[in-house]
């Protein structure tokens, strides 16, 4: 399947939206497929050129009430509002409203019939940081909240509600600037309910907030760190996804294990059963981390007990490479 991404592209103080390959959208009338939720939304923009450089361009471009291609996902899928400029040039963590920039979004070419094609929205990164959401793991965690109402309304029926309106004007299936008010009310709810998590879905926050607290809260402050760090613990120590890490990395590897910090060879020091000191770390920061996206392989690290202790003695947390270098690696 094809695709093709959306990049912002500095323009006078305020960014432009550029598209590659040149010639996806050019020409064409863009709408937006959400196979989770079974759902096609005209974007009301358009490729062109503009002085020989591939452009979006929306119908109405001085209407605020309707959004641009990018402002348009990120409301669907309840992320925070971008800005246009590239003020602050540094990112903080969780995201919040209007305090970074896009820097790509990426799209399977569902359709394209040369007058309209019909974008898929796979990822958005976020420019001067590492970061990136999966936006088909978004769309699916706001379809699952949707179907979970009910269980949500029970503990949190504010928070419900504007789940509620937010998925109501998603299926009117229109470009409006009431999507964005939609998701800036359910993001402002979810935050005063579990802290800032960048998480897409109440129902694994609830989830999460409702199993028991891990050694590594207690030095933090604020409900946000708690969870976020619940929710990291405990995927580091889901056993399976542990053992197919484990098994990704030594098929990768050659057939050998070793601690990506230290170096250490288990079996080597060890013996045969030298792989048990071994241990999955999340190569993503806590406070990046994103609760409801599934987490892949090859986010996660291989390391020993020890020195995923050391990784974790620190807020924020040792990257991987830090402690390498700290250990002379």
């Amino acid at each position: 399947m094809a695709t093709c991404s959306v990049r912002w592209r500095s323009s006078g103080g305020r960014g432009e939206f550029e598209f590659v390959p040149a010639d996806s959208l050019e020409d064409r009338e863009v709408q937006i497929f959400l196979e989770d939720l079974n759902l096609t939304i005209p974007a009301e923009v358009r490729g062109e050129r503009k002085q020989g450089k591939p452009r979006l361009r929306k119908h109405e471009g001085n209407n605020r009430k309707k959004l641009h291609l990018p402002d348009l996902v990120m409301a669907i899928a309840r992320l925070p509002a971008p800005a246009r400029e590239d003020v602050l040039h540094s990112v903080t963590f969780p995201l919040q409203s209007k305090s970074f920039v896009m820097d790509a979004m990426d799209f399977d070419i569902i359709v394209d019939d040369g007058l309209t094609v019909t974008l898929a929205p796979l990822r958005v990164s976020i420019r001067n940081a590492k970061f990136q959401v999966d936006l088909q793991d978004r769309i699916k965690a706001i379809a699952d909240d949707l179907l979970n109402l009910p269980m949500i309304a029970s503990k949190h029926p504010a928070l419900a509600a504007a789940i509620e309106a937010h998925g109501a004007e998603l299926m009117k299936a229109v470009n409006s600037s009431e999507l964005r008010l939609a998701a800036d009310a359910v993001n402002d709810l979810q935050a005063q309910v579990f802290g800032l998590t960048n998480a897409g879905s109440a129902t694994k926050l609830e989830e999460a907030a409702a199993k028991p607290p891990v050694e590594l809260e207690e030095e933090i402050v604020g409900v946000e760190g708690k969870l976020l760090t619940r929710i990291h613990v405990y995927k580091e120590r889901d056993k399976v996804f542990a053992a197919r890490a484990k098994k990704h990395y030594k098929d990768k590897w050659g057939g050998k294990l070793l601690c990506e910090a230290c170096g250490m060879d288990p079996v080597e020091k060890y013996g045969a059963d030298g792989e048990r000191c071994l241990e999955a770390h999340h190569r993503v920061p806590i406070e990046e981390l994103q609760p409801d996206s599934i987490t892949r392989l090859d986010e996660m690290a291989i390391v020993c007990a020890s020195c995923h202790r050391i990784v974790h003695s620190r807020k924020p947390c040792l990257t991987i490479e830090d402690l390498a270098k700290i250990l002379g690696r």
